[in-house]
C-alpha cells in the first residue's frame, strides 16, 4: 500500500529493509570500517592535492557536482569491494549489477545548492535502482549535505527531468541527516532529494554508486551472482555514450538542435 505515513527515523547500525522500502532512504551508520575509510581518505587527499598543484580539476558544465577527472585505481574500483557486495545482497539478493559509479564533489568550484530532483529520470532501464552514497569525511548541513523527502519514491517517474515543484504535491516532510565517514546512505533512485550550499572550508566528497537487479539490460558490470539477462542496451562499459544516440529523433535531440541553431 502507498501511504504518506512513512518512517522518518531512517538510520541505524544495521540495514532495515522494511523501513527502506517504505521511506525510500536508509542510513547505515559505521558500515565501512575505520581502516578502510582512512585508507580512502589518504588516497583522496594525496590525489586531490596533486590535482590542485597542477592547475585544478575539470568542471562538468552539465552537472557541476560530478567529478570528471580520472580517479585513482582504488576509487574507480571501490564498487567491487566487499562492502558494496554486502549491500547488494542486503538490498537485492544474489544477482546484482552496477549501473554506474562516480564521485560527487562540492568544493570551491561547485559549492552551490542542487535543486530538488529525482535521479531515475536521468537513467536508462527500470526504476528499481538504488543509490549508495558513501561520504569520505564527516558532514553536516553547513557542508551541503543531502536532504531527502521520505515516501516520495512512491510517485515513481514524474514524466520529465528537472527541478520538481513540490507545491504541486502533498507536502512531504524533509529530513537533512548528518553523515559521517563510514556511513552509507541507501536511496531509492525515484526519491526526491536536494542539497544546500557548502558554506564550510571542507570539500564534500562522496561516492555515488548505483546498483540494480542483474535482469535490467541497462547494467554495465556484474557485481555479484550472475546475469539474469542475455541482452543489454547498446553502450560502452565506461558509460560514456549519449542517450540521444539511441534515437533517430527525441526530446533531447530536438533541444540540442534548437540550442545549436540559435
Amino acid at each position: 500500500m502507498k501511504t504518506i505515513n512513512v518512517p522518518l527515523n531512517v538510520e541505524d547500525i544495521s540495514f532495515n529493509k522494511k523501513i527502506y522500502d517504505k521511506s525510500g532512504v536508509f542510513i547505515i551508520k559505521n558500515f565501512i570500517d575505520e581502516i578502510k575509510i582512512k585508507e580512502l581518505q589518504n588516497i583522496w587527499l594525496t590525489y586531490y592535492n596533486e590535482i590542485l598543484k597542477n592547475g585544478g580539476r575539470q568542471v562538468d558544465t552539465a552537472n557541476f557536482v560530478n567529478f570528471k577527472n580520472e580517479l585513482p585505481f582504488e576509487m574507480i574500483n571501490f564498487w567491487k569491494s566487499k562492502y558494496v557486495k554486502e549491500l547488494c545482497n542486503l538490498i537485492y539478493g544474489d544477482n546484482v549489477a552496477l549501473y554506474h559509479s562516480r564521485v560527487l564533489i562540492k568544493d570551491k568550484q561547485s559549492e552551490n545548492k542542487v535543486f530538488l530532483h529525482q535521479d531515475y529520470c536521468y537513467h536508462l532501464g527500470f526504476p528499481n535502482k538504488t543509490n549508495l552514497f558513501i561520504p569520505l569525511f564527516d558532514y553536516t548541513e553547513k557542508h551541503g549535505v543531502l536532504s531527502f523527502y521520505p515516501g516520495t519514491h512512491q510517485y515513481g517517474f514524474l514524466g520529465d527531468a528537472g527541478e520538481i515543484d513540490k507545491s504541486k504535491f502533498h507536502q512531504w516532510k524533509k529530513i537533512t541527516p548528518n553523515i559521517n565517514a563510514g556511513d552509507v546512505i541507501v536511496m531509492n533512485s525515484c526519491l526526491w532529494h536536494e542539497s544546500g550550499i557548502n558554506n564550510s572550508d571542507i570539500d564534500r566528497v562522496m561516492f555515488d554508486i548505483i546498483i540494480q537487479p542483474s535482469d535490467d539490460p541497462s547494467g554495465t558490470q556484474l557485481i555479484c551472482g550472475e546475469w539474469d539477462t542475455d541482452f543489454w542496451i547498446g553502450r560502452k562499459e565506461d558509460h560514456t555514450f549519449q542517450i540521444d544516440s539511441l534515437f533517430i529523433n527525441s526530446r533531447i535531440k530536438k533541444i540540442k538542435n534548437y540550442e545549436n541553431n540559435k
